[in-house]
């Protein structure tokens, strides 16, 4: 007699941000695996639509680029970069991490851009994003045989205070 068992893990889909967080207790990011820089103003106008740029720098830049071209195709690596954007916090409530996803997009670059960022409200708030790199790699056995996949992650949280006027 045979037996088998066969177990489902439920995987949380939004589980990639779930652990996100921002707060008056703890200001220091979770993730902050990569060198980033964001251009965008600090004061901006009610109403009116706006475009941030971001540039990183990963570790995994020196093992493979962020976008392959058919040419330069590798098969025993990928690399996948999605930038997670949040709704905005305002900065005056207390929050302990409830994001709400508002758009994400696969990031070909280490240099994108973040279109369309409208303020509806004046106020003082927090933009939030979250860069998320991943790296997957086949490993072989010395036969030559490929006998695993790694994956590899990094995160970095973005956040940028602005102030809204009219």
């Amino acid at each position: 007699m045979i037996l088998l068992y066969s177990c489902k893990k439920e995987v949380d889909k939004d589980a990639i941000y779930k652990d996100l967080k921002i707060s008056s207790e703890n200001p220091q990011p979770p993730y902050n695996q990569l060198k980033y820089k964001m251009i965008f103003p600090d004061t901006i106008q009610l109403n009116k639509p706006y475009e941030a740029t971001i540039v990183f720098e990963s570790d995994f830049d020196t093992i493979i680029e962020p976008i392959q071209y058919i040419e330069k195709i590798d098969t025993t690596r990928v690399r996948t970069i999605i930038f997670y954007q949040f709704e905005p916090i305002e900065s005056s409530k207390k929050t302990k991490g409830n994001f709400v996803v508002k758009d994400s997009v696969f990031v070909p670059n280490k240099e994108f851009s973040v279109k369309n960022i409208v303020f509806k409200e004046k106020g003082a708030f927090t933009f939030c994003g979250l860069i998320n790199d991943v790296i997957v790699f086949e490993f072989y056995d010395d036969r030559g045989k490929r006998d695993s996949v790694h994956i590899a992650r990094r995160k970095q949280q973005i956040f940028k205070n602005v102030v809204v006027i009219d």
